[in-house]
């Protein structure tokens, strides 16, 4: 790649640096997105996500609004399916408050009876409840849409890895194994790879590491339509745990606490040796037989994967730092939230006061 001059270059090709990329060319803004890798290879990967609109703060509840209309929109665009109309269950719910905080934001939350709850998850166990109900919730369809923002993004994706940004006159340049890259402004979506790429500009970033594993189980009865993201925060199986769809007859299930600790500031993916999975396995495995019995126990594929929610007590924070031209975002379970932080990513990138929900937590 010779040297290019772009208005904006966004740095990582995962779900968020995609859709960004997306909305700054929607606005015709001349783009180069950089990966080292296939589009989506690295916490983006997987099958399916859940998309829930129920969160601690409820600045995010109205983003998940904005990026529920947001899926819709692409999925007009590029006529495909991507995010299924499920619902998510949730078990272990502050059921009356959340069912309000729900209905402020126009989801028409409501307890879910056993015999639905059966026929949404021919798997679960029946004893399992009370159940909260999102219906507007489900499972986006991941690499679908990483491959629906591939085609969209076009010649504006380029796989070269970034090693260096630099402050420069009148802009941001870029040193990458493929040549020199200047911009106005340089948008960082790199996932784990965000910190060691603006650390050297000042912008130091305070996130965790660690290592996340979830197995997927054939449902030895599919559910009659598209069956629901899981949530379960009851600890009445054993753990807290979550969920979604894989297709009709595949479900991947997580248990909430994450693994390990993966040491180093510079970690950006999970090393083959770092982790025994062994004893999560024997966890998640004793979880499905307990609290979804209608899965087949052996497992058929499985994810280890690094995830770097940021530090403090919410672990779907998000935020947005900025200097000399160079934009990081940051955050944990931003997935579902592709379609509106795009939108917002991309406003802030030509010089737009950022959207107050990107403010970065105290």
């Amino acid at each position: 790649m010779s040297a290019i001059e772009v208005d904006v270059a966004v740095v990582g090709a995962g779900i968020v640096g995609l859709a960004a990329t997306d909305a700054l060319l929607r606005r015709g803004a001349s783009v180069v997105c950089l990966d080292a890798g296939a589009p989506g290879h690295g916490q983006s990967a997987g099958v399916a996500r859940g998309f829930r609109h129920l969160h601690t703060d409820p600045a995010l509840m109205r983003l998940a609004v904005r990026s529920h209309a947001g899926w819709r929109r692409l999925e007009e665009r590029a006529a495909v399916d991507l995010l299924e109309r499920g619902g998510m269950v949730r078990l272990g719910a502050d059921v009356e408050p959340e069912i309000a905080a729900l209905r402020e934001i126009g989801v028409e939350a409501r307890v879910l009876d056993p015999g639905e709850a059966q026929a949404r998850m021919p798997w679960l166990a029946p004893e399992a409840g009370p159940l909260l109900l999102d219906p507007d919730a489900g499972a986006v369809r991941a690499r679908a849409a990483i491959a629906a923002l591939t085609a969209l993004a076009g010649d504006a994706l380029r796989l070269a890895r970034v090693d260096a940004i630099e402050a420069a006159p009148g802009g941001v340049r870029l040193r990458t194994a493929a040549g020199e890259v200047r911009c106005t402004r340089c948008l960082v979506c790199a996932g784990a790879g965000t910190e060691r790429l603006v650390a050297p500009l000042g912008i130091f970033i305070a996130r965790e590491r660690r290592a996340a594993f979830r197995l997927t189980f054939r449902a030895r009865t599919p559910a009659a339509g598209p069956a629901p993201v899981w949530s379960d925060r009851s600890g009445r199986f054993g753990a807290g745990a979550y969920g979604a769809p894989e297709g009709p007859d595949r479900y991947a299930v997580g248990l909430v606490a994450a693994l390990a600790a993966v040491e180093g500031p510079d970690a950006e993916a999970v090393p083959a040796s770092a982790v025994d999975v062994r004893a999560a396995r024997r966890r998640l495995v004793a979880y499905v037989r307990a609290a979804l019995p209608g899965l087949d126990p052996e497992p058929v594929d499985g994810v280890l994967r690094l995830i770097a929610p940021l530090r403090g007590p919410d672990e779907d924070a998000l935020g947005l730092w900025a200097r000399d031209g160079v934009l990081a975002v940051a955050g944990h379970n931003l997935f579902k939230h592709a379609p509106a932080l795009g939108d917002l990513l991309a406003a802030a990138a030509l010089g737009d006061d950022p959207d107050p929900v990107l403010r970065p937590p105290a």
